[in-house]
């Protein structure tokens, strides 16, 4: 009889404790909240909380970081920012940040990052149209030849 007693009060307090709620458990971790905190982050004076928080908005796609990441990429104190910049903008894939970093790849002033942006951007163009390459060029021996010269010159360009 003490047995059961003490089983069954022991169960209860259990169940009662498994229902309280912890304090950290409260807080639901959403993707507004991440992206709003990589958000803040890009405007930190650390340099590495800077960088790694443009590098995770293009991980998640953020389209509302487009515009702070054009800056960072235009205006950025360091060749770090500006290439972290480039490839979260690419990653995103958003017109105006696509355009931006073509532009770079044409325009800027400091070599490496001119690269880079052409790198990043050539990427973006061969990942746009090399599904279509399968498809739209099959049967057709001139539009295969010529998508072949474009690849050839491509990869000559990167080299």
């Amino acid at each position: 009889m003490k047995k059961s007693l003490l089983l069954i009060f022991l169960f209860f307090s259990v169940a009662i404790v498994a229902q309280q709620k912890h304090p950290y458990t409260n807080s639901i971790c959403t993707y507004e909240k991440v992206e709003d905190n990589y958000l803040h982050g890009l405007k930190s004076d650390n340099l590495g909380l800077t960088v790694s928080c443009a590098y995770y908005l293009g991980e998640i796609k953020s389209t509302k970081s487009v515009i702070p990441l054009m800056a960072m990429l235009r205006n950025g104190k360091t060749q770090e920012e500006r290439l972290i910049a480039a490839l979260s903008l690419i990653k995103i894939g958003d017109q105006r940040g696509i355009y931006l970093v073509s532009e770079r790849a044409k325009f800027c002033d400091c070599e490496r990052t001119r690269r880079t942006c052409e790198k990043f951007y050539i990427a973006y163009l061969n990942h746009k149209y090399s599904k279509q390459y399968q498809y739209a060029f099959e049967g057709d021996e001139d539009l295969i030849k010529l998508a072949a010269g474009i690849d050839q010159r491509i990869a000559e360009f990167n080299n």
